[in-house]
């Protein structure tokens, strides 16, 4: 017959074998480095900007805008995704029945080799319906006009999109005009503030 001190301690060994079996497995560091990422989460509706055209409402007096997709390959939309793009010197034109954006520029992706590479200028198409190329064309007609890219950002789809904006350039005059009111404007607000 087992005393009663080491059959005790043989229980107690035994209920705290099963506890740590039984327990929630806590992760160690290699867990945590090779966990699956989480998926991204929905952006409720908001835009994920990638380049902006800021000198483009400075420049030219915005008649219209509007939303085009844009056809691209899988090295650029990666490139974008990076933050890798310029649209300053960007303008769209339209050939042949379609709207081609022109003069955009989306890096090299880093990490992909030369023969998967796109060209960083090339002209990419843009996704619009056969109407809205037609009455974009017809308010290019009048001299003057031109289609400007203001943004380019991923929506909340997960596509990349372009704000393309119908634009007539605006004079020297006009720009000082443009200034004079916004200063007028910040003078108005740091007085209301009782900022001098």
């Amino acid at each position: 017959m087992p005393r009663p001190a080491a059959h005790a301690r043989r229980v107690v060994a035994l209920l705290s074998l099963a506890a740590a079996f039984l327990a929630p497995q806590t992760r160690t560091r290699h867990h945590r480095l090779h966990a699956k990422k989480p998926p991204p989460k929905k952006r409720d509706g908001r835009r994920l900007k990638i380049a902006t055209n800021r000198k483009a409402r400075f420049t030219y007096e915005i008649i219209k805008t509007m939303e085009a997709g844009i056809a691209l390959q899988g090295t650029e939309v990666k490139s974008c995704r990076d933050g890798n793009a310029n649209i300053a010197d960007g303008f769209a034109r339209i050939e042949n029945g379609e709207c081609m954006l022109i003069n955009v520029d989306i890096a090299k992706h880093k990490t992909t080799g030369d023969y998967f590479q796109h060209d960083a200028r090339r002209p990419r198409r843009l996704l619009l319906h056969k109407s809205e190329i037609r009455k974009l064309a017809g308010d290019m007609v009048d001299p003057g006009f031109t289609l400007i890219p203001l943004s380019l950002y991923f929506n909340d789809k997960n596509l990349l999109k372009v704000d393309l904006a119908l634009c007539r350039g605006k004079s020297q005059r006009d720009k000082r005009k443009d200034i004079k009111e916004r200063e007028d404007k910040r003078m108005l607000a740091r007085a209301s503030k009782g900022v001098y």
